[in-house]
Formats: C-alpha cells, sequence, structure tokens
C-alpha cells in the first residue's frame, strides 16, 4: 500500500494563537447564517490547508484534529480594553485626547460598513504611534504595512482595543444620531418661520427675534 505524506499540521491549540487576521476570518465564517456548518472550513481557516488537502485526510486524522480545536467552543477572553497595544516594542494607541478628524470617521465608517470584521483595518486607521496623523501621506504611505503588522499581531491583545474604540464608536454614533436629528428640526422650524412670515402670518422683527434664537441653539450644539 502507498505511504502518503499529508505533511505538518499546525493548528492553534487555543484563542492566544491566533492572529488577528486569522480570528477575523474564522469570525466571518461562524456568522455566516446563509451557509451550512462546515468543519473542513474551520480546518482550512486554522491549520493554513486547502480544502482539497482536507478532504485528503484519512478520517481518524482528521478527527484527531476536530478533537484539538475543542478550544473553539469556548469564548475568547480578552481582558480590560485598552486604548493602546505595544507590538514587537512599538505602541500604537487610539488618540483619545480629541475627537476624530473626518478622514478618519469616514475611514473607519467606510470599513465597518463594508466589512464589520476588519479589525486590523480599523486599527491600522486608528491606533498610530505617538505624533502620526492620519493624512493622505499616511493613508498612502503608511497604512499598507500598518495594516500588514496588525493582520499578524496576537488576536486577544489586539481586541482589547478594538472593545476600547467600539465602546467610543457607539457613544459617537449615538451623539451624531441626536446631532442630525435636532438639525433637522432646527432646519425645519426655520422653514416654518419663513413660510408664516411669507404668508403674512408674523412681522418681519418677530421672525429675526426667532432666527436669532434658532442661531443660539446652533452654535450650542456645535460646540458639544
Amino acid at each position: 500500500m502507498e505511504n502518503i505524506d499529508y505533511g505538518t499540521w499546525n493548528c492553534p491549540r487555543s484563542w492566544d494563537e491566533l492572529s488577528l487576521k486569522t480570528f477575523q476570518e474564522i469570525e466571518k465564517y461562524y456568522s455566516n447564517k446563509e451557509k451550512e456548518f462546515d468543519i473542513r472550513e474551520v480546518m482550512h481557516i486554522l491549520c493554513g490547508k486547502s480544502i482539497d488537502e482536507v478532504n485528503a485526510l484519512p478520517i481518524e486524522f482528521a478527527e484527531r484534529l476536530m478533537k484539538s480545536l475543542q478550544w473553539l467552543t469556548e469564548s475568547p477572553k480578552y481582558g480590560e480594553a485598552s486604548p493602546y497595544i505595544i507590538i514587537n516594542g512599538e505602541k500604537y494607541q487610539v488618540n483619545i485626547q480629541e475627537k476624530l478628524k473626518t478622514g478618519e470617521y469616514i475611514s473607519v465608517d467606510t470599513t465597518i460598513k463594508s466589512d464589520p470584521h476588519n479589525y486590523a483595518a480599523i486599527l491600522a486607521i486608528l491606533c498610530r504611534k505617538e505624533g502620526e496623523v492620519y493624512d493622505s501621506k499616511f493613508e498612502n504611505e503608511v497604512l499598507p504595512s500598518r495594516l500588514e503588522i496588525f493582520e499578524n499581531a496576537p488576536m486577544l491583545e489586539c481586541m482589547k482595543v478594538i472593545s476600547f474604540f467600539l465602546n467610543l464608536w457607539i457613544v459617537l454614533n449615538e451623539h451624531t444620531q441626536l446631532y442630525m436629528t435636532v438639525k433637522e428640526a432646527l432646519n425645519l422650524t426655520r422653514k416654518r418661520i419663513e413660510t408664516l412670515h411669507k404668508n403674512g402670518e408674523v412681522s418681519k422683527l418677530y421672525m429675526k427675534l426667532q432666527m436669532r434664537k434658532l442661531k443660539k441653539l446652533e452654535k450650542s450644539i456645535n460646540s458639544i
């Protein structure tokens, strides 16, 4: 009978052996409700082998591999949320001293809408070394290599920062939604006053007084 060499199969034995990129892939697979679960897909992702290589395994060997992946049934423990992470001696930190700039917000928002599991891209945009600024130069020259750094970083450490950011993101989105609602209400009020004046139902003086009040309100919410 022919001896077949199935090569070396290095499967992770716990959550702390996963890179962020591998975690993203496995999380995306598990979250796909339309796809029927297939352990071969899990082995393909975690062990870095093709589906054909998985299919070619003797069932006894495949069963041993599946047993070694039992840790997947346990929830990963990230620890305390943190605004920074240290990778290869370099510190990367989310800027918590000031609000997100427009470029950062749009880039992160686009990433989340495109792929909510792409944590590495979120960190590459937001987690920077001291003094780095997110501008076109950073986006073109630094971001690609920074993305690779976070993809290969330990998942458990990265998720501490992701957890920290997502808490801020929820608050920011709630604030943004409230801001837009108030702005819309002020615009409707302004249009209503202008219409009343145009129809002769209120005086010009009344209209000016109300417009001043609206401007003060707008200034107030813009400063929040």
